[in-house]
């Protein structure tokens, strides 16, 4: 998403709404709900951490057994190209929880934690196509949480894209902790507070297209999908877990 300052539209209101009809098109971006979409995204992740940054972490893991999974495809080619992770706090610890004490207010059942951003390097330079891949997932990320109706989204971020949460509006808590199993790198927790989401995002230069109408390209199941993971690379265990618990 560090990519996001190449878009940021500079075109009046009324030319911005025709932006984000064109921004996303060619993608689909969904709540995984079929086992073998699941093994696409986390494949996508394999890439991109193991890959790309090297990190010597479990892919999945065990934090896939109880989270949803998001995937954005390249509708033409059929190519998985991002990937990320919404994990519910009613269905245990959040990963952050791993290197932060949470407060209250945070480990109650309506907070939900976003994790595994992940788009693969594209061969084929475009200004364009990664902030599209990164804002789509954001939409899908902020329509399925309106859904689910959680309460607050909780963010950990690298100190050097953390302007980018800031920017879409998460709160700094000025918490620091190590990830150790991602080569140690700093991160900062960050909150947005979903219970006025609309409030908070009015006057954003991206209203429309996180808070606005849907998109044909952006698929939010009617309910939840079961909670699931891919245990092995060639194998998948779908784990049963209340999927309208929310509802």
């Amino acid at each position: 998403m560090e990519n996001i300052r190449q878009i940021v539209p500079r075109e009046t209101d009324r030319n911005r709404s025709s932006i984000f009809r064109e921004l996303l098109h060619g993608h689909r971006f969904s709540v995984c709900e079929e086992p073998a979409d699941v093994v696409r995204a986390i494949d996508v992740r394999r890439q991109v951490y193991r890959g790309v940054c090297g990190y010597d972490v479990p892919v999945p893991d065990e934090y896939d057994k109880r989270s949803w999974v998001l995937l954005a495809e390249h509708v033409r080619s059929g190519r998985a190209v991002g990937s990320m992770r919404v994990t519910p706090r009613s269905a245990g610890h959040l990963e952050a929880e791993e290197y932060f004490r949470l407060p209250a207010l945070l480990r109650a059942t309506g907070v939900v934690e976003v994790t595994r951003f992940a788009i693969p390097p594209e061969p084929r330079p475009s200004s364009r196509f990664f902030p599209a891949v990164a804002l789509g997932l954001y939409k899908l990320v902020c329509q399925f949480t309106r859904q689910l109706r959680a309460s607050h989204v909780v963010i950990c971020s690298k100190p050097e894209r953390v302007w980018t949460y800031e920017w879409l509006r998460s709160a700094r808590t000025g918490l620091l902790a190590r990830y150790a199993k991602l080569n140690n790198a700093a991160h900062e927790m960050l909150v947005l507070d979903f219970r006025q989401i609309v409030k908070t995002y009015a006057g954003h230069p991206f209203e429309e297209l996180l808070v606005g109408p849907p998109c044909p390209e952006v698929m939010v199941p009617r309910r939840a999908p079961t909670l699931g993971t891919a245990t092995r690379e060639s194998r998948l265990a779908v784990t049963p877990a209340a999927a309208g618990y929310w509802h």
